[in-house]
């Protein structure tokens, strides 16, 4: 079938559902439930009071810790949570439709300030954090956020410290951080990179292990998660940048539900209910496919490729008696980028023309959690899973003019994560666990948490140690490291926050002569200061300044690309022959990140949601070897590739709800994100050794004068500026949901710098641009 057919099918498709959704608008009405419980031993609080702010309706929590209003008509709430001993929670952004029982988990924190009335608004984690380094990523706002393709990875992108390297992908550096320092992990166990098309928008087209075109988990599945940009607990490791730590949510336990949403990225199908009668057992399942060649017909250049991808994920969740509980996940899927050059040469444009490239990746996860209340004031929690990836790329010029270069990469992962808590007085709670990658690394930890009223204080120690590897010359493979979090409540509304704490992660570093290179532990020193203040009920704003030093950094005598290249199999190419490479790579580089992030964040109320940010940072490095130091004399601090200086975020929306007939809820609304940011820094391409070498060579050495320096990272493209809009139309009919959307990213066509190559068919150095203006319409539909 073509994609003119595919096209027209799919047109067709969503114009019959939405006429046969308005015939059937009536009284649209909903249930919204959930449970509360202790988020520390995940025991049930019964005759907890939950309110929905703004109107008389309330309710208790039974002797399961469970709420239900029913008949609600649908909406955007905000729900208030209080039970006596802990600090009241406020959950903003509750939206309530037809088509769809909204469900909550809702924990809460014992309370020990000695202020009064205070309240916790926030999204309902399983994360608790005393700074505000945590950010919530949601099913909702992954839907409602313009420019993000129902990719919870991008999402991130709107983050204090946050910036989105390449427009074609998730690849994010934090903080200035390679994202290559960043971690995955789904229900609390590390995994490999979840992502499709880990090529996607690399120098070299080769993948990269910490990011993709799009994420593989669908925005159907997901639960409340969590982005760490820094200053993570105890419980956490392996990982120097941000931590993507996402959950699943679990089906509708009562009823059957579904969701089908069809846009120009392909369709994607999700179906959930109860498992058996009784019990409270249920299931989650997604499928999805996508073939961008939709986009193409609509003239969208996405680079002249057939990208396809496709996946199914899978929930299972079965509860036991006394807060035990059981799961089942997984996830399965492939992605495809293939390109045909012309075979008419008076067509060709650039090297690329006369070339045949096929690149397939796949990519699997398999895993389960177990939870098990112990006594009356403990919680045993074990997440395991098994990941593992393979690519492979082959690239021909039909023509003879260049040669068939090849790339095959497999990898494989056994997780485990058991930790166990206590609470064993009032005032104090104790963690201690363990995290095993079988065959990589262990990783034992613990922490303890002290609260003394106003002021909370947690202090943890984390020890790594890898496993089965060939150590760098004076490399560390173990470490020590300790955490420290404050936070000091000035007042019910303002809070002093204070973190500091070693961190270590083994570095992801290119493949040379088909072996994996010597490695040692990267280690770094993080610490931060901030200060929170609640200035309404839905209304925040927060100041935070940051410090990171980095030491143990593999780098080789001519520059510091290993740390700095955001390529996870970049190669080396053949003029590094006069160094031996395994031999003359040392850990002897260190890097330093500091910076001021501020932020601003509205939740949506009567109508309205802001997030806006700014970050002024300094990402820096230097190469401390002697061979470096005999070449260039000096070792200067000097930009890192990442070292775009500044970032400002703005993302905000309006919606306008209409009933103008008994029974007939519409919504509107009108999202918008301004990205202005400083672009990252470039390396001059040698052309003469590009030419001779047959692929892209960074330029190593360069003369000013008599005097010989290094020239990486010297080139700063210009200032990069983007806008994305995403206009949706929701309208509520009885037991479903429609929504209707257009999203465009890019809607003033910038042309963004991307990056520098040497074009061997031009014989001459060209700089590739970022993506142009993107339209993606969708409809979706729950019921």
């Amino acid at each position: 079938m073509s994609n003119n057919t595919t096209f027209k099918n799919l047109f067709f498709f969503i114009c019959i559902v939405f006429n046969f959704s308005i015939a059937h608008a009536q009284n649209p009405q909903q249930t919204l439930r959930g449970q509360v419980f202790d988020a520390v031993a995940q025991k049930a609080l019964s005759g907890a009071t939950v309110l929905l702010e703004g109107s008389t309706s309330g309710t208790s929590t039974d002797e399961n810790g469970k709420f239900r209003f029913e008949n609600l008509p649908v909406g955007r709430y905000r729900l208030r949570v209080s039970f006596v001993g802990y600090d009241t929670l406020v959950v903003p952004e509750v939206l309530l439709e037809a088509g769809r029982e909204t469900v909550l988990q809702l924990p809460l924190h014992i309370a020990y300030t000695t202020l009064s009335e205070l309240n916790i608004t926030a999204a309902p984690l399983e994360i608790e954090s005393l700074n505000p380094s945590v950010h919530s990523i949601s099913n909702e706002t992954t839907l409602r956020f313009p420019g993000v393709f129902f990719d919870p990875a991008r999402t991130a992108s709107a983050f204090p410290g946050v910036v989105n390297t390449n427009d074609q992908a998730n690849f994010l550096s934090v903080r200035g951080n390679t994202p290559n320092a960043n971690l995955w992990r789904l229900e609390g166990v590390d995994i490999l990179n979840p992502n499709h098309t880990p090529n996607a928008g690399s120098q070299s087209d080769l993948p990269t292990f910490t990011g993709g075109g799009v994420n593989m988990l669908s925005t159907q599945m997901l639960g409340n998660s969590a982005f760490l940009s820094g200053d993570y607990g105890a419980g956490y490791g392996n990982a120097l940048g941000g931590i993507f730590d996402m959950r699943l949510r679990a089906g509708n336990n009562e009823q059957q539900e579904y969701t089908l949403q069809a846009s120009l990225l392909g369709l994607d199908v999700a179906a959930e209910g109860p498992i058996g009668k009784a019990g409270g057992a249920s299931y989650l399942v997604n499928a999805r496919y996508s073939t961008l060649g939709l986009l193409s017909d609509l003239g969208v250049d996405i680079g002249g490729e057939a990208i396809s991808f496709k996946d199914l994920a899978v929930n299972l969740v079965f509860p036991f008696a006394k807060g035990g509980k059981f799961t089942l996940f997984g996830m399965a899927g492939n992605s495809s980028n293939v390109f045909t050059g012309d075979r008419d040469s008076t067509t060709w444009e650039f090297d690329k023309d006369r070339q045949d490239i096929d690149f397939e990746s796949s990519t699997q996860v398999l895993g389960g959690t177990f939870r098990l209340p112990t006594g009356k004031k403990g919680m045993w929690h074990t997440s395991f899973a098994y990941s593992s990836y393979k690519s492979a790329r082959l690239s021909t010029y039909f023509t003879g003019a260049g040669p068939t270069i090849g790339d095959q990469i497999g990898q494989s992962r056994r997780s485990l994560n058991t930790y166990w808590y206590i609470k064993p007085n009032p005032r104090q709670t104790i963690k201690a666990g363990v995290i095993y990658n079988g065959g990589e690394l262990v990783q034992p930890y613990t922490s303890t948490k002290l609260d003394f009223g106003n002021l909370e204080l947690e202090i943890g120690l984390h020890y790594i140690k890898l496993i089965n590897v060939v150590a760098l010359k004076d490399g560390q493979i173990d470490d020590l490291e300790p955490r420290l979090n404050l936070a000091y409540r000035l007042d019910a509304n303002k809070k002093l926050t204070l973190s500091f704490g070693e961190f270590s992660q083994k570095p992801i570093l290119p493949i040379y002569g088909g072996e994996q290179l010597p490695t040692a532990l990267v280690q770094s020193q993080q610490s931060s200061i901030g200060f929170q203040i609640q200035t309404s009920p839905s209304t925040s704003v927060e100041a935070q300044v940051y410090y990171q030093k980095q030491k143990n950094v593999a780098v080789l005598p001519y520059s510091f690309q290993l740390l700095s290249s955001n390529f996870s199999n970049e190669r080396v190419p053949v003029l590094l022959s006069d160094f031996n490479i395994p031999e003359t790579i040392n850990a002897d580089g260190e890097a330093r990140n500091y910076g001021l992030e501020l932020n601003l964040r509205r939740y949506l109320e009567k109508g309205f949601y802001l997030l806006a940010n700014s970050s002024i940072y300094q990402s820096e490095y230097r190469n401390n070897s002697s061979a470096y130091l005999q070449t260039f004399g000096n070792n200067d601090w000097r930009d890192s590739h990442f070292n775009g200086r500044y970032v400002f975020n703005t993302t905000a929306g309006k919606e306008w709800r209409k009933e103008r007939k008994a029974g007939k809820v519409k919504l509107w609304g009108l999202n918008g994100r301004v990205v202005v940011m400083g672009n990252l820094r470039q390396t001059p391409i040698d052309a003469t050794l590009s030419q001779r070498e047959g692929i892209t060579v960074p330029l190593y050495t360069s003369l000013n004068g008599n005097e010989r320096v290094d020239p990486a990272f010297s080139l700063k493209s210009s200032t990069y500026f983007r806008l994305d809009t995403r206009l949706y139309f929701k309208w509520n009919t009885a037991g479903r949901n429609n929504t209707f959307a257009l999203d465009i990213q890019n809607a003033s066509n910038q042309e963004n710098a991307g990056f520098f190559y040497y074009d061997h068919l031009q014989k001459q150095v060209l700089e590739k641009k970022q993506l142009g203006i993107i339209p993606i319409l969708s409809y979706r539909v729950e019921f």
